[in-house]
């Protein structure tokens, strides 16, 4: 037995949730305890769960829709050293889940992330985006796991304001004392994982693995029309970025030698380099062919 804790959120997560649970039964006896939150599922999945799942130390528990709100609550729950979130639809190998353990308790850190393989809906490989984390393993070659340095994690939250460090969660570990303290923002609709990656950037201590045992799964999201709308809107976090650089900086910029001048200048091009990308993609959904219109 790990000292783990697995939050499972659910809502109407039926046409997953069996291959889910196959994932599940072949590491959860790993876990000292488990918590599955629900948001009032309307489809069977509380039923199937509480019939298909078994697990020593298994609590159920209600939530409202919502979804980082419901993340938050399972963590509350959870008194293991180690949280593990398990979203419907993604997996982790029984040897990720150790290693990630493993991992974590030697650097100790705070979260240690890594980078999961992507599949379509039914399942298949497909090639996914490219994420922050995808980047810092490129740029500084990392080949075993490693402590990020808080300079990189400031210059690559400042380069991608609009990214999450965490990548997909359901590859990542945390401390629950660090997810508890630090509860994930509940007013960004479904990217929530942008601003607590900023927000704790500095206060937090990042680990990486390069290894990949887990898949992230690309499909329709479970959201209500508000949090989807909510996230997107949302995805402006210029202001937020200039004022976390700035608390960075009075907070953190001496202990951890941190200069301004170049920092600053990265910040604002990344702002203004988001701008444009957002016209950009604006303009591509517009009815005419690009060439037809000369803006």
């Amino acid at each position: 037995m790990l000292p783990l804790g697995v939050v499972i959120p659910t809502k109407n997560s039926m046409p997953y949730l069996q291959e889910h649970l196959a994932n599940l039964s072949a590491w959860i006896d790993l876990a000292e305890q488990v918590v599955v939150v629900d948001s009032f599922s309307t489809d069977g999945t509380l039923e199937f769960l509480k019939q298909k799942l078994c697990h020593r130390n298994i609590r159920f528990v209600d939530h409202p829709p919502g979804l980082y709100a419901s993340w938050n609550h399972g963590i509350r729950e959870i008194s293991s050293k180690y949280c593990y979130i398990s979203t419907v639809g993604d997996s982790i190998t029984r040897s990720g889940i150790m290693h990630l353990i493993n991992t974590a308790t030697h650097l100790h850190c705070d979260v240690l992330v890594s980078r999961p393989e992507f599949v379509n809906e039914v399942g298949h490989s497909i090639s996914g985006p490219q994420w922050p984390l995808d980047e810092v393993i490129e740029a500084l070659r990392v080949n075993e796991p490693k402590l990020l340095d808080p300079i990189i994690m400031v210059a690559c939250t400042l380069k991608h304001t609009g990214g999450a460090m965490t990548g997909s969660c359901g590859s990542d570990l945390f401390l629950t004392r660090a997810l508890q303290e630090h509860p994930f923002p509940t007013n960004y609709g479904t990217a929530g994982d942008g601003p607590w990656s900023m927000k704790n950037a500095v206060c937090l201590t990042w680990a990486v693995t390069p290894q990949i045992f887990s898949t992230f799964r690309q499909h329709p999201s479970a959201a209500s029309k508000p949090e989807i709308l909510a996230g997107k809107l949302s995805f402006d976090y210029s202001d937020r970025a200039t004022a976390l650089f700035n608390e960075w900086m009075a907070n953190y910029g001496e202990k951890y030698e941190i200069t301004s001048g170049d920092l600053k200048k990265l910040l604002l091009i990344s702002i203004e380099c988001e701008k444009a990308q957002r016209e950009y993609n604006t303009l591509r959904k517009e009815f005419w062919p690009w060439i037809l219109r000369p803006s």
